[in-house]
């Protein structure tokens, strides 16, 4: 966008020969002070003098100028361009150019696109009724520079096909004709209401809710790119300010979605990026095509984050092709799933413009799209190998046995943890050996022992290692532990705990600064739940309790070892019922190896249940060390002592020093030693059976899980075919009304035809009668004639003889 135009706003307007109705009301609704310049190109007869500008002045509140030259764009005018040029903008100015194209002109896609580099984000592309596609490869280029796009309401358009031509993806705004004026002049007067609410905190609170909601963090772009975006939604909801613009969505929790959308610029192409369709055409379906020729010749591909569905075709275009004649012979499923259900519908569709094919090989073209009016349509055989679904990436599970996932130009929008849960879910879905394609700025790097790059430059990387577990639950700011299962293990660090690191560039929230400093106290800190479970942990807590594995999600009596797990137990269980300060508070030996012994002192503090009556549902421990040893603690029994490793031994001592026991008592020590030695052999063999059953009760629930997951998966994809299917369903439900209605027609119009045949035949026999009359009167006037002695003449009212 050039710094000249950077401040100023335009609207640029298409539409066909048949729109100049819609072009009068759109005109007659402008508001007097309309704050910016509007170009008006209408397809007309080029060996036609216009009277478009004489037309639309008589119903304009706004002046209407005929382009004759080059002019400079002003406030609150309307342009209207000749019939027989094509027009550019640039630097504030109209631009007319004559060429010997023999399209329509102006070329609304053109004067879109030129419009698009000049102004950016401030421009306003409007599509009214018209035949045809011109001004849908334009629309693309406005939403590419981040600019707004508003089409007429194709079900109130005299001829809907320029409106409907363009994906949803690319549209902001569908209105009726009447009301696009009002909309365009709302859209470009509401800045200043959003300027000042976000000089306040009111904006970043905005953002970061919206990082809770959906994992995707918009702080780090652009403030002004922010609020232009904000401010369609805020016009389409009716919000005159960013504060009311919040209530809205906590009555309408769904318009996030909406507004996601309008942040996130999705617009794509087939065969976008050609160098990277290259290689999957000669080099990795080939291979994957091989393998799978080789087994169950089935072929699973995901498309995730597919919009409207041209990455999904495409991919579909390069299996047939290189299938050929095979492709019968193979199971070809490609999943293409997107978050936008109005994406996904128009997917289904497999109707594109010529625009969305310009990076398409010709030759695959021809042989795999049909034209349809002036668009193309993906042929049957190729629509059949794409199965199309919402899904969401951050809360839904994903397909199993994958040869091949492609997510490009997603993970860039989400936040660090979001992105690792979604490359999990891209590891679980992937067999061993299969292919993930990411985005020119995406990585592996959040989960890279899963990943091997297989081509740097185009960011093709191959799935190798054992399975990966199902990651459980929605993505959320807290990180996210792996489980992996026992054969892979070794691909993880267990002495080291997952940290979530924020984008660079983004302030850090005062959550992600006090986790930080939590993490680094000299303190151990430490919140474990009724089960004994470790929610959270620092390392000065697993350092001070000897503990020196991962202890997230474990027992924690069972991790401290070395600790007496009663008097451990007997703190947190009074921290739980609340009771009073001395019995949540105990010091302890920490025993093991000798080098390493110590005493540490632990509070215990329950934590505040959300509700009043709920009960308390963790506790927070606070480990300090202790450097000399202390008076025992009031909460401490007298037994308590006795159970430390020094107080047991000097007890032994002091036993052994009372008295020495009497030769016959000997005897009765050495059978109760003997009988101790049985009990506890009895007891070693009895835990060693608990031992083997509990790894089998261990080994039985991980083969649990792999199967729940892989029910999970495999219910997912149902769920997908029968979206699909009911897609299909209600496809053939609209043609059989179609054809009924048809059928009726048909029945009406045979009627119609048999009532008429049947007056028909009556004509025909009156006519008939006629003739036979008509007949019998000439003869007989004949023989009259005939039978005359005098002479007789007839003549017409020339003088020419008749008789």
């Amino acid at each position: 966008m050039t710094n000249d135009t950077a401040s100023t706003q335009l609207v640029v307007v298409g539409s066909s020969a048949g729109g100049i109705e819609a072009l009068q009301t759109f005109v007659s609704t402008l508001p007097r002070d309309f704050p910016a310049p509007i170009v008006i190109a209408q397809h007309l007869d080029p060996k036609r003098p216009s009277h478009l500008g004489e037309i639309l002045e008589r119903r304009s509140t706004a002046p209407v100028k005929t382009v004759l030259d080059n002019e400079a764009l002003a406030q609150g005018a309307v342009y209207v361009i000749p019939s027989d040029r094509n027009v550019v903008i640039a630097d504030g100015h109209i631009k007319l150019q004559s060429d010997g194209d023999v399209r329509p002109k102006p070329s609304i896609n053109r004067l879109f696109s030129s419009a698009a580099e000049a102004y950016g984000e401030a421009l306003i592309a409007v599509i009214l009724t018209g035949t045809g596609s011109d001004g849908a490869a334009g629309a693309l280029e406005v939403k590419k520079a981040g600019g707004t796009v508003v089409i007429q309401n194709p079900a109130t358009a005299t001829y809907p096909s320029m409106p409907q031509s363009l994906a949803p993806t690319a549209v902001d705004f569908i209105a009726n004709v009447e009301e696009i004026g009002q909309l365009l002049y709302d859209l470009l007067t509401g800045a200043s209401a959003v300027t000042q609410a976000s000089e306040t905190k009111l904006l970043r609170t905005f953002l970061n809710d919206v990082h809770e909601f959906s994992g995707l963090d918009f702080t780090t772009y652009k403030p002004a790119t922010i609020l232009r975006r904000l401010k369609r939604r805020m016009v389409a909801t009716n919000s005159p300010s960013l504060d009311g613009y919040l209530r809205y969505l906590e009555r309408q929790p769904e318009e996030y979605q909406r507004l996601i959308s309008t942040f996130l610029i999705k617009v794509t192409e087939f065969f976008r990026d050609r160098e990277l369709f290259n290689t999957l055409r000669r080099e990795t379906l080939p291979r994957l095509i091989e393998d799978a020729r080789a087994g169950s010749k089935e072929l699973r591909i995901w498309s995730a984050g597919c919009a409207t569905g041209e990455e999904a075709y495409s991919i579909a275009v390069l299996v047939a092709d290189a299938l050929g004649d095979e492709l019968n012979q193979f199971t070809v499923r490609i999943f293409a799933t997107d978050l936008d259900p109005q994406a996904i519908a128009f997917a289904r569709r497999g109707i594109y413009s010529r625009a969305a094919l310009a990076s398409a090989p010709p030759e695959l073209v021809e042989r795999y799209f049909s034209q349809l009016d002036g668009d193309f349509e993906v042929q049957k055989r190729v629509r059949g190998l794409v199965i199309f679904g919402q899904h969401d990436l951050g809360r839904r599970a994903p397909f199993p046995h994958m040869d091949l996932v492609l997510c490009r130009n997603v993970l860039i929008y989400f936040a660090s943890d979001l992105q690792k849960r979604v490359l999990q879910l891209f590891a679980y879905s992937l067999r061993n050996g299969g292919v993930l394609v990411l985005g020119k700025a995406e990585t592996t790097s959040p989960l890279p022992d899963f990943f091997s790059p297989v081509n740097s430059l185009l960011h093709i990387y191959r799935r190798y290692g054992e399975p990966l577990l199902l990651p459980k639950g929605a993505a959320s700011l807290d990180p996210l532990p792996i489980q992996v299962a026992p054969s892979v293990a070794q691909f993880t660090n267990p002495g080291t705990r997952p940290h979530y690191n924020p984008p660079a560039g983004r302030p850090r929230t005062s959550f992600e600064r006090l986790g930080d400093a939590v993490l680094s106290l000299p303190v151990g800190i430490a919140i474990i739940d009724r089960r004994y479970d470790v929610l959270t942990i620092n390392p000065a807590a697993l350092r001070l309790l000897g503990i020196h594995r991962s202890a997230v999600g474990g027992d924690l009596l069972h991790l401290a070892e070395d600790v007496p797990q009663k008097l451990l137990r007997r703190i947190i269980d009074a921290g739980f019922r609340n009771l009073n300060e001395r019995e949540m508070q105990a010091t302890l030996e920490v025993g093991g190896d000798p080098e390493e012994a110590h005493r540490v002192h632990v509070r215990v503090f329950a934590q505040a249940p959300q509700h009043e009556g709920d009960a308390i549902e963790a506790v927070v421990l606070q480990i300090t060390s202790v450097a000399t040893e202390p008076n025992p603690t009031p909460a401490d029994p007298p037994d308590a002592q006795t159970t430390q490793p020094g107080a047991r031994k000097q007890k032994g001592a002091a036993s052994q020093q009372a008295a020495q026991p009497e030769p016959a008592s000997i005897a009765d020590l050495e059978q109760q030693i003997q009988a101790l030695t049985a009990v506890n052999r009895q007891y070693l063999d009895a835990n060693e059976d608990l031992a083997q059953a509990n790894l089998t009760l261990r080994q039985s629930n991980e083969e649990f899980l792999v199967t729940t997951e892989e029910l999970q998966a495999a219910s997912e994809e149902v769920e997908t075919l029968n979206e699909e299917l009911q897609a299909s369903n209600e496809e053939l439900e609209t043609l059989n009304e179609e054809l009924q209605a048809t059928v009726e027609e048909l029945n009406t119009a045979n009627d119609d035809l048999e009532s008429r045949s049947h007056e028909l035949q009556r004509a025909a026999l009156s006519l008939e009668e006629q003739r036979r009359t008509t007949e019998t009167e000439r003869e007989w006037l004949a023989a009259i004639l005939a039978n005359i002695a005098d002479a007789v003449l007839v003549i017409d009212a020339l003088g020419a003889t008749v008789q």
